[in-house]
């Protein structure tokens, strides 16, 4: 009986062992994750910089689309970001959607094709450059280049929904 006892204590100790290393890595390893599905971030009415190659008044609206590879939300967000890459192919949505990516443009491209997401992109670009600190991150940027909503983390059906009528026309 005390052997017993002994066994289980041993196995319960090595289990909360793991469940701590796992915790720690999940920690270490993904600090950009948004603390909680579509998540508001208060950044509406900040300018973003100049994107190497962009130019936000080239456009009335832009939807930016801050993602990662790698960032399994992003992954999991890739229909939705299809289903906007088609909308506005279809000139369903009066912005245009861009993908801004720290990402190689290989890999970038790479993880926008794997999705079947087809919108102009820019690659190499620091995220918190553009006041981002969690991904995926979607930004709707007026032609001067100031935010008017933002929606961070993994968004759900209804949170997709509302990005959709924010900028169907």
């Amino acid at each position: 009986m005390v052997r017993t006892q002994k066994v289980i204590e041993v196995a319960a100790n090595l289990a909360i062992l793991v469940v701590c290393g796992l915790i720690g890595w999940a920690v270490l390893t993904h600090k950009n994750l948004p603390s909680g599905p579509g998540e508001r971030a208060s950044l509406q009415g900040v300018t973003l910089p100049s994107l190497p190659g962009y130019h936000w008044g080239d456009h009335r609206k832009t939807l930016v689309l801050a993602i990662r590879k790698g960032c399994h939300f992003c992954d999991a967000s890739l229909p939705f970001y299809k289903r906007l890459s088609s909308l506005e192919k279809n000139s369903a949505l009066h912005a245009h959607v861009l993908a801004v990516m720290p990402d190689d443009p290989a890999a970038g491209t790479a993880e926008l094709r794997s999705g079947g997401v087809s919108v102009d992109a820019r690659f190499n670009q620091p995220l918190n450059s553009i006041q981002v600190s969690g991904t995926p991150t979607l930004f709707l940027v007026d032609a001067k280049g100031s935010i008017e909503h933002s929606w961070v983390g993994a968004l759900t059906p209804q949170g997709e929904k509302d990005v959709i009528a924010t900028l169907e026309k």
